[in-house]
């Protein structure tokens, strides 16, 4: 791919600032010509839209992640690559085969060794093994992981070492940032680059591959206190290796999805007692690597807003009001002030996949005159399979009209 350059006059000097720029200084909370206009695309639409079936494109090195990515940023022009953990390298001249109505990922005989080291994707694991779930790349060997004893840290320290750690030059080895380098070398000057990855909760408490699933998990925080605050410790410690590499391989920002873990499925004061000051540590590393801190906070977050913007994050991302609970960017705004940065959160089922381009168009402009200042404008969760392109590009277009 060959790299693109910022436009300059002739004596070398930037006509304009660019999206990267824009997002950057929205991010360091200085005032910008406009709003930056960030859509929530690490998800599965960006191979529907390209014409693409992800149920086999999806399993594709990074050289090949990184072209659709492409692709999809060329046909919308977003102002920034919101890019999913990566691809490992064997899934090159991979096959996915459905086999009496099961899918199987068939790997080249050339890349089975490095398969059996990757600690992260596939443990264990046979050398053709069933794909479990297609959207978040889970294999049957992942999701047959043990699980962890939280009744000595001798245990816990054993479990991280066999099923968890990789170093940051393990994961770009394996590939996984394969398709940040790439991106990077071709948009890194002019666009704004994040790589976007589940917690270590997320990791932790995932009910098909959870180190202790959902329900252990949760009874854990009152049978096993300080087993699971230990293991808390040492998976974001952990997580820091997968910053490393993004940021070495030309990302601008890391953000993670925090889930399984908000007020109104845990209560507030799990999280402020087992997860805030890990959470500020944590985010404190990831700003000494030169990384923009995201923290994508699912569920109702309003309980702990204040808590949150304590914690070392450059940006907050919510999702849209759901499941009984109103999550308004305004109402974050007036809590928080102009400690954080925060992404809008438009409705991504009932306003972009079924509304009209109108709606999309009114309703993104609602939300940035709501969120007044430091704001970028966002969907809450993934663009969703179905919704129209001319939603989409009536979003990104309402996010940029709003010029100082």
């Amino acid at each position: 791919m060959e790299k693109k350059k910022k436009v300059s006059d002739k004596n070398g000097r930037n006509q304009k600032k660019t999206p990267k720029d824009i997002f950057t200084d929205t991010l360091k909370l200085k005032k910008t010509e406009r709003y930056p206009v960030a859509p929530h695309w690490w998800g599965i639409y960006k191979y529907e839209v390209l014409g693409l079936d992800y149920k086999k494109d999806a399993w594709q090195e990074g050289e090949k992640i990184a072209v659709i990515y492409s692709k999809f940023y060329d046909k919308f022009n977003p102002d920034w690559f919101h890019l999913h953990i990566g691809t490992p390298v064997y899934f090159k001249n991979s096959e996915v085969l459905n086999r009496d109505g099961k899918n199987y990922l068939v790997v080249d005989p050339a890349f089975r060794k490095i398969k059996s080291l990757d600690r992260y994707f596939s443990v264990g694991s046979p050398e053709n093994e069933e794909i479990i779930d297609f959207a978040d790349f889970i294999l049957g060997s992942r999701s047959n992981k043990p699980k962890v004893d939280l009744s000595s840290k001798s245990g816990i320290d054993d479990f991280i070492a066999r099923f968890v750690h990789l170093t940051a030059e393990d994961i770009s080895e394996l590939g996984y940032t394969r398709h940040v380098r790439l991106i990077s070398e071709e948009y890194g000057d002019t666009v704004f680059i994040a790589a976007h990855i589940p917690s270590a909760i997320c990791e932790i408490f995932d009910p098909i591959t959870g180190y202790t699933g959902f329900e252990r998990g949760l009874i854990s925080f009152h049978d096993f206190p300080g087993g699971m605050r230990y293991l808390l410790e040492k998976c974001y410690e952990e997580q820091l290796e997968w910053a490393k590499a993004y940021a070495g391989a030309g990302a601008h920002a890391y953000a993670i999805s925090e889930a399984f873990i908000s007020p109104d499925i845990a209560g507030p004061d799990v999280y402020r007692r087992f997860v805030k000051d890990i959470h500020r540590d944590y985010f404190a590393e990831v700003k000494k690597m030169g990384l923009a801190s995201i923290c994508y906070f699912t569920g109702d977050v309003n309980p702990i807003l204040d808590d949150l913007a304590e914690i070392n994050i450059d940006a907050l991302m919510t999702e849209e009001s759901k499941k009984g609970f109103v999550i308004d960017v305004k109402n974050i705004r007036e809590r928080i002030g102009d400690r954080v940065c925060i992404f809008g959160n438009l409705d991504s089922i009932y306003l972009l996949h079924d509304g009209m381009p109108g709606d999309v168009y009114a309703e993104t402009q609602k939300q940035l005159e709501g969120a007044k200042n430091n704001f970028i404008t966002c969907n809450g969760s993934p663009i969703t399979p179905g919704t129209p392109q001319a939603n989409i590009i009536k979003m990104i277009e309402a996010g940029k009209s709003e010029v100082f």
